[in-house]
């Protein structure tokens, strides 16, 4: 029998792996996209969300990283992905530094997102399109105070609702 808890987190994993996929797909053709991007505006999308909505997009769980929000277990939701053909890791070289470059072989099944989830991703995809890492980096700072933590420590979604200053 299948339980309300198992269900839910059932469906946020699988909005969560879409969500992904929907992020690469929508910077394909960007400049610079890697990883640390995808966890930012994944982290991005779902912090604002939760200061508009009062819950995030995906439920996950996110944690203060060296360039910023990084998704717990990133890794664990990401090679299901890439074993099913869905994603691509595609190394490059970027200014001496090697880039790892997520990018979307499909396109993402958006059946389970409401009109607000999406609305919330795509604001934030617009307004951070020209973004350098480093800007997105203080973009996610302004909504989860992830520098003001350890690394490692959880990012709570509490955060989102704090004034901007800081």
């Amino acid at each position: 029998m299948t339980t309300l808890k198992t269900y839910t987190s059932e469906l946020a994993e699988v909005k969560l792996q879409e969500l992904i996929i929907y992020l690469c797909e929508r910077r394909i053709t960007a400049r610079s996209f890697g990883t640390s991007q995808l966890n930012t505006l994944l982290c991005l999308s779902d912090f604002l969300h939760f200061r508009r909505h009062g819950e995030s997009i995906t439920g996950a769980d996110y944690v203060a990283a060296e360039h910023g929000p990084w998704l717990v277990k990133f890794e664990l939701h990401l090679d299901p992905l890439i074993d099913d053909g869905k994603i691509v890791i595609q190394p490059s070289d970027l200014g001496g530094y090697t880039q790892y470059r997520p990018m979307a072989l499909v396109s993402a099944d958006l059946f389970g997102f409401n009109g607000a989830e999406i609305a919330t991703t795509e604001q934030i995809l617009r307004a951070t399109e020209d973004h350098s890492a480093s800007e997105l980096g203080d973009l996610a700072h302004s909504l989860t105070r992830w520098r003001n933590g350890e690394l490692g420590s959880p990012l709570p979604y509490e955060s989102a609702l704090q004034e901007q200053a800081g």
